[in-house]
């Protein structure tokens, strides 16, 4: 399981941008709204995925679900 840093401020696809995924969560910090940490399966990272914010999943850019 990894961790993908969202960013609420940069809407992309139907959601908003994930701007880094990683391991761990160190090295970045949460802003209230702005700025937070979701768990996420291996194979996510910022390029072929988006954070849904209506269903709290993250999503591959493209998909219909």
């Amino acid at each position: 399981m990894k961790y993908a840093y969202v960013s609420t401020q940069e809407p992309c696809s139907l959601g908003v941008r994930i701007v880094q995924v990683q391991d761990t969560k160190e090295g970045l910090i949460d802003v209230d709204g702005v700025l937070f940490w979701v768990e996420c399966d291996d194979d996510v990272n910022g390029g072929t995925h988006y954070y849904d914010m209506n269903d709290n999943q993250i999503k591959a850019i493209g998909s219909q679900s």
